[in-house]
């Protein structure tokens, strides 16, 4: 009982929140078998979540699950089973980060490179997006606790990105209310090179036709958007997910399947 409250009350334990069990040998210099005997209990008692073999996460007084009220612990445990592979946080994650939604997290998206499963016993839920190399740009570090920072996509490459796949962002409704949410945040100066450099001109797109309809950014940018789509003659859905049917966009190159005159007036109200 005493060698568990030491570990429990460790400062550097307890300000890692997720650590290995190389780490805590080192903290608390205790010998293998006495951590590994001590680690099991506390994980038997709910205190502490094994992750993965050799990491571990410690459970807030007065919780036994990480599903409620703790949501800044997942994105420690997302960068700690990234190790030292890159990673960033993206899609809906990256969304609640920067402010463009208010709902709770449900998930965990993470963009790396390789394909890789979430480990089978792991305790949150986490979705790792697989991308190439050529898409590892347009980062950022956010402070997630007062200790840790993790990797995020920067605001203009999260709306390329969830404007690429709508399906890890709830939706265009849920879309084009982020995007009013940070209207007044979104840089130009950024947005128009970002959208040049991203491999998806359904994203462009999306992303003219939304900024135009909501009034969001300057003519210019809109017209510099519109001006780099012409090179596709193809027709994306604007909203994948939704019924494959709408009236077809010639300017944007879209069929609008989805009740963009409700998302305005919602957005409105």
């Amino acid at each position: 009982m005493k060698r568990e409250s030491t570990l429990l009350n460790n400062a550097w334990l307890i300000q890692k929140r997720v650590f290995s069990t190389q780490e805590a040998e080192k903290s608390l210099g205790w010998s293998k078998a006495d951590l590994h005997a001590v680690l099991f209990r506390l994980v038997e008692k709910g205190k502490l979540i094994r992750i993965k073999r050799g990491l571990f996460c410690l459970v807030p007084p007065g919780l036994r699950s990480l599903k409620r009220g703790y949501p800044q612990n997942w994105f420690l445990i997302a960068k700690a089973l990234a190790g030292e592979k890159p990673y960033f946080i993206s899609h809906y994650s990256a969304m609640q980060l920067h402010g463009m939604t208010s709902e709770s997290i449900q998930t965990i998206f993470m963009s790396r490179l390789e394909q890789r499963r979430v480990p089978k016993d792991l305790r949150i839920p986490i979705r790792y997006v697989t991308i190439p190399q050529k898409r590892f740009w347009g980062l950022e570090e956010k402070w997630v606790t007062n200790e840790e920072k993790v990797y995020v996509s920067d605001l203009e490459r999260t709306i390329l990105d969830i404007l690429d796949r709508p399906d890890l962002a709830g939706g265009i409704s849920e879309i084009a209310r982020g995007l009013w949410l940070v209207k007044n945040d979104i840089h130009a100066s950024k947005l128009v090179p970002y959208a040049k450099r991203f491999d998806s001109l359904a994203a462009v797109k999306r992303l003219g036709f939304l900024m135009e309809k909501l009034d969001l950014g300057s003519q210019e940018v809109v017209h510099q958007l519109n001006e780099f789509v012409q090179s596709s003659a193809s027709f994306a859905f604007l909203d994948p997910a939704s019924k494959q049917e709408g009236r077809y966009l010639s300017r944007w190159h879209l069929r609008i399947n989805v009740d963009m005159a409700g998302i305005r007036e919602n957005l409105m109200t």
